[in-house]
């Protein structure tokens, strides 16, 4: 790996959208959790983050994109002041606060350099694959063990990283079977194609092997807003029931009995565990409505036993249970950026959506730009599997969702800026 590293740093500086992409690709990759020695300390993200952001202010990008106000950025910059004063007015002591903010700051910078690099249909492409091979690397992994092991291999999560526990693991999967579906159908090498669609089943297999009831939320929600939003309904129902099927006849018995739990979940103490952290949130809201109690004020002590006690919609015995996350993305924004950085952060996932919208509505006027609309449709996709099994997960902060929610703002511009381009060439 030290000596890739040697030949990749080169390379990053050859152009500052390569930088882009190694940054992504490590960001999402982790790639300290494969390595020994020296090298598992290595900061490959810093490196190549820096390297981005010094290329593009020595104007060292080719086919630089501009800074597109839109809904989408404007919002994500509005969220990010929003989580920065809600730190600063944060209630100390919260040894997990700097912490936390540091990798607010990092994911959210991925996002908002976004409109810099991605400046067309190419560059776009380049970036859905290289979050397939690093993200789905891990997907790949534990998919062909829980497939050699017959269904006994226990996915845990990938440490040192975002999805560090089976339940994060698995939104995160889950998020990226849209993409890879994508790539297969847009992909023009054959093997590429082969690629995708091995990552999209290996991927699933992943999830399965969570044994995550979120995951299966998400699997669930998938299938059904597939085939709501596809163009070709038969097909994709066809592709969703061979999925399911092979679903059912491959998943270990461990998992089903997992999933029957959803049935009983007032009963089940880890259900009543998150019910008693989103009471704790919404209180800490309820007493700081603007700025919330900072990152992670949930699983901090002091503030838990302060605020345990106050009235609340949730009935629960809060003796029986001590600090811990948030165990919801709302619930975790709620309690930490208040009510009004919920509202930012609903507002911005919906930005997602309304950008699709947009690029459906070129597409009927132009006629140019399906691609577009696949990817708005895979977008969105991999946003409802986020906003579905995030309603049990602290993963508000995912990297992957902000340069999603900024990718898709691009669209209609460079939809657009393709359309006219045709049209002058068949003017010409």
């Amino acid at each position: 790996m030290l000596f890739i590293t040697l030949g990749l740093v080169p390379m990053a500086f050859m152009d500052g959208f390569v930088a882009f992409l190694l940054w992504i690709f490590t960001t999402v990759m982790s790639p300290g959790n494969y390595l020994f020695g020296f090298m598992l300390s290595f900061r490959f993200v810093f490196v190549f983050a820096g390297i981005a952001v010094l290329l593009l202010m020595l104007g060292r990008v080719k086919d630089r994109g501009k800074f597109q106000w839109n809904a989408g950025t404007v919002l994500l910059f509005l969220f990010v002041v929003h989580g920065m004063l809600s730190a600063a007015f944060a209630l100390q002591p919260n040894l997990l606060l700097e912490i936390r903010v540091e990798t607010f700051l990092k994911g959210m910078a991925l996002a908002l350099m976004a409109p810099f690099f991605l400046s067309s249909r190419w560059r776009i492409h380049l970036t859905l694959v290289v979050l397939g091979l690093g993200l789905g690397l891990h997907g790949v992994i534990d998919g062909l063990k829980v497939i050699a092991s017959g269904g006994a291999h226990n996915v845990a999560g990938v440490p040192n990283s975002a999805l560090t526990d089976n339940n994060l693991y698995a939104l995160g999967m889950a998020m990226l079977v849209p993409l890879l579906m994508y790539l297969y159908r847009y992909s023009s090498n054959r093997y590429a194609k082969w690629a995708a669609t091995a990552g999209v089943v290996l991927t699933i297999m992943t999830i399965i092997g969570t044994n995550s009831r979120g995951g299966f939320l998400a699997l669930m929600v998938l299938g059904f807003w597939y085939w709501m939003i596809s163009h070709r309904k038969l097909v994709s129902l066809l592709i969703v029931t061979v999925l399911a099927f092979g679903v059912v006849q491959v998943a270990p018995e461990r998992w089903f009995d997992r999933i029957e739990t959803i049935q009983t979940a007032g009963e089940d103490e880890s259900f009543m565990n998150r019910v008693a952290a989103w009471r704790v949130s919404a209180s800490i809201a309820s007493d700081h409505p603007v700025f919330g109690a900072g990152f992670n004020a949930v699983q901090i002590p002091w503030i838990w036993d302060q605020y345990k006690d106050y009235p609340s919609i949730f009935s629960v015995d809060m003796s029986k249970y001590s600090p811990k996350a948030a165990h919801s993305i709302y619930f975790q924004v709620l309690g930490d950026l208040g009510y009004v950085g919920l509202l930012l952060f609903l507002t911005l996932l919906g930005t997602a959506f309304v950008a699709r919208a947009r690029v459906k509505r070129i597409y009927k006027k132009t006629g140019h730009g399906l691609w577009a609309l696949d990817l708005s449709n895979a977008g969105c996709l991999s946003l409802v599997a986020f906003m579905a099994a995030g309603a049990g997960v602290s993963l508000a902060y995912f990297e992957l969702v902000y340069l999603l929610i900024v990718m898709l703002s691009l669209l209609p511009s460079i939809m657009q800026a393709e359309a006219d381009k045709q049209v002058d060439l068949v003017r010409t």
